[in-house]
């Protein structure tokens, strides 16, 4: 049986609320794996709440985390950073704007100015209430640039504005200092420029050898169409937003419903 390399994005997909994964997943992971599949959790999230889901497999998961931005591999993490320019136009933007943003290293959140309670209790869904996260207040962009060499990604937030967020998009991509994305309408993320989900899985099939024919990719939202496109083997999950399936070659059920493991079930048992 050849190699295969399985990546899977965790909201609305992997998981159905957000932190827990079902019994029916975590027994077709580890079948997979046990027929020598290597298996990736890809998500938005810092690397700190990405392992809150990754360690619900046996052997653990690894991770693509911050959207591409950081991924382990052989014991080693990979780092890319976004940069004082991105930090400095998105500050910009979002004050124009009356938005919010928030900056991720592997595990502390930053952020300048007054967090509205709504936005911070977007955000906190996705920590479950076992894992202690640094949240640091910065008095200034200045103080935030200072954090610049450990910050990887970044949202912003606006669940009642999506004028805004659609404005703020537009000026944060005519600068071309970053990749902006969405993983839901109610947000934008924020990741180094020239990265995406996508570079992670490229350089992981160069690492491991395992080519995109052998490469399985879950996913449901616009952050996942450039890791969808870089595997052989995309699945789309019926929850996905209309651009993910017409990208995805195949279909699974949605996330409420074990799509997943009923897809790799299907795919290794034939």
């Amino acid at each position: 049986m050849p190699r295969y390399l399985i990546i899977s994005d965790i909201d609305g997909t992997l998981t159905a609320n957000h932190h827990d994964v079902t019994p029916k997943t975590a027994a077709a992971i580890a079948a997979a794996v046990a027929s020598g599949a290597s298996f990736y959790v890809a998500t938005g999230r810092m690397h700190a709440l990405a392992q809150v889901v990754a360690k619900q497999f046996e052997p653990e998961a690894s991770i693509i985390a911050s959207n591409g931005a950081v991924y382990d591999f052989s014991g080693e993490r990979v780092h890319h950073v976004l940069g004082q320019g991105a930090l400095t136009a998105v500050e910009t933007v979002t004050d124009q704007l009356g938005l919010n943003a928030l900056y991720f290293s592997d595990d502390t959140v930053y952020y300048t100015g007054k967090v509205p309670p709504a936005i911070e209790a977007a955000a906190r869904k996705f920590a479950p209430s076992s894992v202690s996260i640094d949240v640091v207040a910065l008095p200034s962009v200045d103080d935030l640039l200072a954090h610049a060499p450990a910050i990887t990604n970044g949202i912003i937030f606006g669940p009642h504005d999506s004028e805004a967020l659609a404005k703020g998009k537009a000026a944060l991509e005519a600068q071309d200092v970053l990749h902006v994305s969405a993983s839901e309408h109610t947000n934008l993320e924020l990741i180094p420029k020239h990265i995406d989900k996508a570079t992670a899985v490229k350089e992981l099939q160069t690492l491991t050898g395992i080519g995109p024919e052998q490469t399985i990719a879950f996913g449901d939202g616009l952050n996942d169409l450039g890791m969808l496109k870089a595997a052989g083997i995309s699945v789309a999950m019926e929850n996905a937003v209309p651009q993910v399936k017409q990208t995805a070659r195949y279909m699974t059920d949605a996330n409420v419903d074990d799509g997943v493991a009923n897809f790799l079930n299907d795919f290794f048992e034939k």
